[in-house]
């Protein structure tokens, strides 16, 4: 058995991937999200963006961002890295990418199956000069399988995954308020590179990592999906109410959320609430008197606030919360103290972005410093490798490399 060590005696700046570089030909937001875990883990993020750039930079936040092409879309997973515009379409870009593809540890690329191999910069190509690289290939459908060709983004597959069956509300299936399935996607990419990159040091062989955003929802559902794969039957729809004690509940203003499982977890809330009739009863007269027990706790919970209620459920200690806002969750002691977030400074002014969300041995690692601007990086990363000022001016004479915003 060979076990894979890091040494980081010595050195107290030391991270888990210092040392290692990442070309991310990612572009929105599952690729992205990934790159930008693994800069937060100490890699160099090389981010390779088209003449017209991510499209995510013109997504949302202030005028100031927006003219520096520094959206929020964008901001919120491309900080600390560094940019370069190459426009592989161009033989002369694509060249130059795939002179590019042996100086790195890590490639990930989320164009849809087939897209790279174009510009020979697929893995099987990309191997055979970078014999060690760890590839990571992310897709909406995966590399294989009859459905690999179809693009999507993440509203597309809460659809077709089966993620929006099993939350229907009103008028029919809803997807989420957010990209949970970008940031899902990035997530698990990240996780299965890191053990890509265990198994090519104690190896020494390339790795080739397939991730698809279909594949990872289902797995958010494991247990929804572990029934339908058994029974071939698909799970009923989840509500905001499931139980007496279990879901959403009105207050004074806004709403609670209750986790009711199991009697002492009912008993408990019921004492939190001012049921303490209620919360002497036996598992039995739980599950009897439902229907009473309901209209109680609704009645109960009616006279006060959702923050109001919060706080007594949290001096209570019991598994009951109010529905908060994110910019209050955002701006709360708790976060704080955490550690969750970092300020950046960008073109556009300072910006909070998220850290890794954990700590090691205390830390929580954060990303590199500033947000890029589009293409600001591209001669000092050619440059690094071995172009010379002559070169780099001839691929911009060929539009193979764009000029940095504002040159």
């Amino acid at each position: 058995m060979i076990l894979f060590v890091l040494d980081f005696s010595g050195e107290s700046d030391m991270k888990p991937l210092s040392g290692m570089k990442v070309l991310d030909m990612t572009h929105v937001l599952a690729g992205p999200y990934c790159t930008y875990q693994l800069g937060m883990l100490g890699a160099e993020i090389v981010k390779v963006e088209t003449p017209r750039g991510d499209m995510v930079r013109g997504w949302g936040g202030s005028e100031a961002q927006l003219d520096e092409g520094l959206g929020s879309g964008f901001v919120a997973q491309n900080a600390g890295k560094k940019s370069i515009v190459v426009d592989m379409k161009v033989e002369e870009g694509a060249a130059l990418l795939r002179r590019l593809a042996v100086e790195f540890d890590i490639i990930v690329q989320n164009y849809r199956p087939g897209t790279m191999a174009r510009y020979g910069l697929d893995f099987d190509t990309v191997v055979a000069g970078n014999p060690g690289v760890v590839y990571a290939s992310i897709s909406a459908m995966g590399a294989h399988g009859p459905l690999s060709h179809r693009p999507g983004f993440d509203d597309v597959v809460q659809a077709t995954s089966g993620f929006m069956s099993i939350n229907v509300r009103g008028d029919g299936p809803i997807r989420t308020g957010g990209p949970v399935l970008d940031y899902a996607t990035g997530m698990h990419a990240t996780s299965a590179i890191l053990a890509a990159v265990m198994m090519q040091r104690a190896t020494g062989e390339a790795q080739h990592v397939d991730i698809a955003m279909q594949d990872v929802t289902l797995l958010l559902m494991n247990r929804n999906t572990h029934i339908s794969a058994t029974t071939g039957k698909a799970p009923l729809p989840a509500g905001n109410r499931e139980a007496p004690m279990l879901g959403r509940f009105a207050a004074k203003e806004g709403y609670v959320m209750l986790a009711g499982y199991l009697p002492h977890h009912c008993r408990s809330l019921c004492r939190a609430i001012g049921l303490d009739e209620e919360a002497q009863w036996s598992a039995k007269q739980f599950a009897q008197r439902g229907a009473e027990l309901e209209q109680r706790v609704e009645a109960q919970l009616l006279k006060r606030t959702a923050a109001e209620w919060d706080q007594i459920f949290a001096a209570a200690g019991v598994v009951g919360g109010g529905v908060a806002m994110l910019d209050d969750v955002a701006a709360s002691e708790h976060i704080a103290e955490r550690g969750l977030f970092s300020t950046r400074d960008s073109a556009a002014g300072a910006q909070r972005v998220t850290n890794a969300g954990y700590r090691i041995n205390g830390e929580m690692y954060g990303p590199g410093p500033g947000v890029p601007r589009l293409g600001q990086d591209t001669a000092a990363v050619l440059k690094d490798v071995g172009f010379d000022d002559a070169e780099i001016e001839q691929l911009v004479a060929t539009g193979a490399i764009g000029q940095p915003r504002g040159v």
